[in-house]
């Protein structure tokens, strides 16, 4: 019989392995996907056109899914023990994303605060 995980194991071993993924582990990469410019956004929108606590919602699922992407990248190869944990659980118990909500839950976090910076340092200077 396989023993089950639940969310408390899982939620203190994700705190006490995690390895913090910064900006600077995702900026090369974001800032390659933003060279093309306005076309990381939805046709009829433009960069001159969006403000910071906007932009993300008119961005191309494309770009968006390239984005999410690259953090995901950044943290699975900061924490391979901790994707393995995450594969492990979800595919061997229904309730498997539920348990390891902490690890998603910290890669949207990451995803948006890394996009909020690269508006910052790149897309709002585009006129």
């Amino acid at each position: 019989m396989e023993r089950r995980i639940d969310k408390e194991v899982f939620d203190k071993f994700f705190t006490e392995n995690y390895c913090a993924v910064d900006y600077e582990n995702v900026k090369v990469e974001f800032e390659k996907i933003a060279e093309a410019g306005n076309e990381i956004f939805t046709s009829g929108y433009t960069a001159k056109n969006l403000k910071r606590d906007n932009f993300i919602l008119y961005m191309a699922s494309d770009s968006y899914c390239d984005f999410e992407s690259v953090v995901q990248e950044a943290m699975d190869d900061l924490n391979p023990e901790i994707l393995d944990a995450v594969m492990d659980v979800t595919e061997s118990q229904d309730d498997g994303d539920e348990i390891t909500e902490m690890y998603w839950d910290t890669q949207r976090e990451l995803l948006h605060e890394f996009l909020l910076r690269l508006y910052d340092e790149v897309i709002c200077g585009w006129s």
